[in-house]
């Protein structure tokens, strides 16, 4: 691993403990003990469920994506989107989506840079999700004349907004730019077409499909964290949840800890705060989250690398063929 990554993880894991340690200062241990003997397994098991059925609908979308690039077998995609969830939980700073990358260039056959343009626009379609959610929020908590409107969401939104037209405009540059003519050396150039090639796999025919998928998957995600709170007997409103889902997910780009460890405390206690709710519950809440939601994703990714490693040893198997893109076509290679 660079000296950069290392850093980079470093810095996330601080982060994340700073977080934790604000989240927790002003709390009452009495409380939070309280919340936990509340906490109802069924209901988060519920929870669970409709955070997989998430997870389904992103699998999904994401063949959709891949499948303008290139032939993209369900049961690959799903494995390889369910091991960079499982590696991005583990490491710090969102560093599996880079491991996704890396193992979707194997798994899926096609080159990693394409597969990781694909990855962009499928951030892209989570941003403008999420700024959905913030908005429509904001929206009714404004119309209802609730006094949780708190002036830090709608700064969180603008700050969303502005960052989702950057990305908007380098996606557009990226498409409509002829990289061959940039001074650029030929391994790089390559790259970047590469690159280019996985952006423009939101076109007009997968654009409008995409962005339904998008919202089915935020709605699914947004009541499996009504639930979590429901575990906790907190019924929280539907525009409050999509203000916590909207800011926690915002947070969640800040390179911070394994599985967001810290920057969920602080943000669901922030949140409740602003609701006049009790903070212990919000807490509770994320790490119920933490253990459930992605806890669950997070063991399902390790023993599909687990069993590929004690199958295969690490290599590829003869058995399952792959198709590789080549920068004028694709070729047959097989697991080992």
């Amino acid at each position: 691993m660079s000296s950069r990554k290392i850093l980079t993880a470093f810095l996330g894991l601080a982060l994340g403990g700073a977080f934790l340690w604000l989240a927790l200062a002003k709390v009452d241990l009495a409380e939070l003990r309280a919340a936990v003997a509340r906490l109802d397994l069924r209901l988060l098991l519920f929870a669970t469920g409709l955070y997989w059925l998430a997870l389904g609908l992103r699998v999904l979308r994401w063949q959709l994506l891949l499948k303008q690039l290139a032939p993209a077998p369900l049961p690959a995609v799903a494995e390889t989107l369910v091991v960079g969830y499982a590696v991005n939980n583990v490491l710090p700073a969102r560093l599996g989506e880079v491991a996704r990358a890396a193992y979707g260039k194997r798994r899926l056959g096609l080159g990693r840079a394409r597969v990781f343009g694909s990855i962009v626009i499928e951030r892209v379609l989570d941003l403008v999700a999420i700024l959905a959610c913030l908005g429509a929020g904001l929206a009714a908590l404004h119309y209802a004349g609730s006094a949780a409107r708190q002036p830090t969401f709608e700064l969180v939104a603008l700050n969303a907004g502005v960052v989702i037209g950057l990305l908007g405009l380098a996606i557009a540059v990226l498409r409509a730019g002829d990289v061959n003519r940039l001074p650029l050396p030929s391994p790089l150039r390559a790259m970047l077409r590469d690159f280019s090639a996985g952006v423009a796999s939101l076109n007009r025919r997968s654009a409008l499909l995409a962005l339904l998928l998008s919202a089915l998957v935020w709605g699914f995600e947004v009541a499996a964290l009504l639930t979590t709170f429901n575990a906790l007997d907190l019924r929280l409103g539907l525009a409050q949840g999509m203000l916590v889902m909207g800011v926690a997910s915002l947070s969640t780009l800040v390179p911070t800890a394994p599985g967001f460890l810290g920057t969920y405390q602080l943000v669901f206690a922030l949140a409740m705060r602003a609701f006049g709710l009790p903070e212990p519950v919000g807490i509770v809440a994320a790490t119920a989250l933490q253990a459930c939601l992605f806890g669950s994703v997070t063991l399902a990714g390790l023993a599909i690398l687990a069993l590929r490693s004690l199958k295969h040893l690490g290599g590829w198997s003869r058995g399952d063929e792959l198709q590789s893109s080549s920068e004028n076509g694709v070729k047959s290679v097989r697991w080992s």
